[in-house]
C-alpha cells in the first residue's frame, strides 16, 4: 500500500490560530506605528512649509513685525499676507474682532460656536478659542493653519492642525501644533525664549487650557515623540 504524507486537520487548524494570535498582536503595532510615522511625517512637511514662508518674506523685505499688521485695518491681518506665498490655499477669513462664522474644512473660532472646541494636551478641557481667531487658511492637503497675531504683546503664533478640523481628535500635542515667530525666527513653541515651556506646557498631567502648546518643540527634537503619543493618548 502507498502512503501520501499531509496535514491532518488539526495541524491545519493548529498553525491557523497560531496565525491568528500572532496577527491579533503585531497588526495594532503596526497599525499604530504607521500612524505615527503618518504624524511625523506630517509635523515635519508643515514646519518646512511655514519656515518656507517666512524666509520668502524676508527675502522680499517683507515685515515680519507683529505690530505692522494691526487687525482689522487697511493694512490686512497677517495672515493674508502669509497666504500669497502658499499654493492653492483656502481663505477661512478672520473673525478677530467680529462674530464671521466658519463652516468646514475651517474652524470656526467663536465662543457661541457649536463646533467642538480643540482640546488640550491631556484631553480634559477645551483649548482657549480665542488664540486661533486672527485668521485660516486650509491648504490642499487638508493641513489647517491658525493664526495669533497679537501686536499689542508683539508675537505672532502660527497653530498647525495636521489632518484638518474635520479629522480627529484635534488635541494640542497629537494632531495640533503652535509655532512662535520671535526675533525673526520661527521657533516650535516650546523652545528656548517662547512664550512656554515643555516642563509645564507639554505635561500629560497638567489640566491647564494652554496644556500642551509647548508640544511642538517636543515633536521637533524628540525622535519617539510621535509613538509615545499614539500609544498612550487615547
Amino acid at each position: 500500500m502507498t502512503y501520501k504524507k499531509a496535514f491532518t486537520l488539526a495541524e491545519v487548524l493548529i498553525t491557523l490560530g497560531i496565525i491568528g494570535v500572532v496577527a491579533a498582536m503585531t497588526i495594532p503595532n503596526l497599525i499604530a506605528n504607521n500612524k505615527a510615522k503618518r504624524l511625523r511625517s506630517q509635523f515635519l512637511k508643515s514646519y518646512s512649509t511655514i519656515q518656507q514662508v517666512f524666509r520668502q518674506m524676508e527675502a522680499d523685505d517683507v515685515s515680519l513685525n507683529p505690530v505692522d499688521y494691526k487687525r482689522n485695518t487697511s493694512n490686512g491681518e497677517f495672515y493674508k499676507t502669509f497666504m500669497k506665498y502658499l499654493q492653492s490655499p483656502f481663505d477661512c477669513g478672520s473673525s478677530a474682532g467680529g462674530n464671521k462664522k466658519r463652516t468646514l474644512p475651517c474652524y470656526d473660532a467663536n465662543l457661541t460656536s457649536t463646533m467642538s472646541p480643540y482640546k488640550n494636551f491631556g484631553g480634559q478641557n477645551s483649548a482657549p478659542y480665542s488664540i486661533f481667531d486672527d485668521g485660516q487658511i486650509a491648504l490642499p492637503d487638508g493641513t489647517l493653519l491658525l493664526f495669533e497675531n497679537n501686536s499689542g504683546n508683539n508675537f505672532i503664533w502660527v497653530h498647525v492642525d495636521l489632518n484638518g478640523y474635520n479629522n480627529p481628535p484635534n488635541r494640542w500635542g497629537y494632531d495640533l501644533f503652535t509655532f512662535q515667530f520671535l526675533d525673526e525666527e520661527l521657533r516650535t513653541m516650546g523652545d528656548k525664549g517662547t512664550s512656554y515651556n515643555v516642563k509645564t506646557h507639554c505635561n500629560i498631567n497638567n489640566t491647564n487650557n494652554y496644556n500642551g502648546i509647548a508640544c511642538a518643540h517636543r515633536a521637533k527634537t524628540e525622535p519617539d515623540y510621535f509613538e509615545w503619543v499614539v500609544k498612550n493618548l487615547k
